[in-house]
C-alpha cells in the first residue's frame, strides 16, 4: 500500500538547517576570496575570477530559492484568493492547466520550477532551472518547488507523490503577497507614456 506521508516538518527542518545555511557560509567564503582574486589571469575557459563569480551566483540563488520554498509551503488547506485564480486563469486558461503545466515541469526538472512574474511584460510563467544557476532576468518568483532529491528522497517512494503532496501545501496567501509586491513594482518601472 502506498500512504502518502505528506510533508514531514522534521525533514523540512533539517533540510532548511543544511542547505541555506551551508550556502550562506560559501557565499561567506567566497566573498573573502573574491576581494584577494587575480583580476589580471581571465580568460572565459578558466580563471580564478569566472570560477568565483560562477559559484557565488550558485550559493546565492540557493539561499534565495530555498529561502522561498519554505516561505510557500505550509500546512494542506490554503486556496488561492479569486484575485489570484483570475491572473493565473488569464495565463493558463484555467488553474488545473497551470497545475497541468507546473507537475510537468517538476517532473522533468533537476532542481527547481518556479512561478515568475515577468517584469518585461506583466505576464505569469511557469519556468524550471536545472541548478542554481539558471533563472530568467526580471522575472519575480511566486510560487518556487525545490525538486532535488534531498527534498523528498527521504520521506516520500516518488516524486510524483512529493509534488502532489506539495501541491496540497502551498500557501497561496504567500503567492498572493508576492503577485501584489511584483504588481507594485511592474507598475513603478513601466515607462511613462506621453
Amino acid at each position: 500500500m502506498n500512504i502518502d506521508p505528506g510533508i514531514v516538518w522534521k525533514h523540512l527542518e533539517e533540510h532548511h538547517k543544511l542547505y541555506p545555511a551551508v550556502q550562506k557560509n560559501k557565499i561567506k567564503e567566497i566573498e573573502a576570496r573574491l576581494i584577494r582574486v587575480d583580476t589580471a589571469c581571465v580568460d572565459p575557459t578558466y580563471c580564478p575570477l569566472r570560477s568565483l563569480k560562477k559559484e557565488y551566483a550558485y550559493a546565492l540563488n540557493s539561499v534565495r530559492l530555498h529561502n522561498l520554498y519554505f516561505e510557500n509551503i505550509g500546512e494542506p488547506g490554503s486556496k488561492p484568493s479569486p484575485e489570484l485564480v483570475n491572473v493565473i486563469e488569464g495565463y493558463f486558461g484555467s488553474l488545473q492547466e497551470w497545475e497541468k503545466q507546473f507537475t510537468a515541469l517538476a517532473a522533468c526538472s533537476r532542481g527547481w520550477v518556479i512561478l515568475g512574474f515577468d517584469l518585461t511584460d506583466g505576464a505569469i510563467i511557469n519556468f524550471f532551472a536545472d541548478d542554481h544557476t539558471e533563472g530568467v532576468w526580471s522575472v519575480i518568483p511566486l510560487l518556487v518547488l525545490d525538486v532535488y532529491e534531498h527534498a523528498y528522497c527521504s520521506i516520500f517512494q516518488t516524486r510524483t507523490a512529493y509534488i502532489e503532496s506539495f501541491l496540497k501545501r502551498i500557501q497561496w496567501e504567500i503567492v498572493s503577497k508576492r503577485l501584489k509586491a511584483a504588481r507594485e513594482v511592474f507598475k513603478k518601472i513601466q515607462p511613462v507614456v506621453k
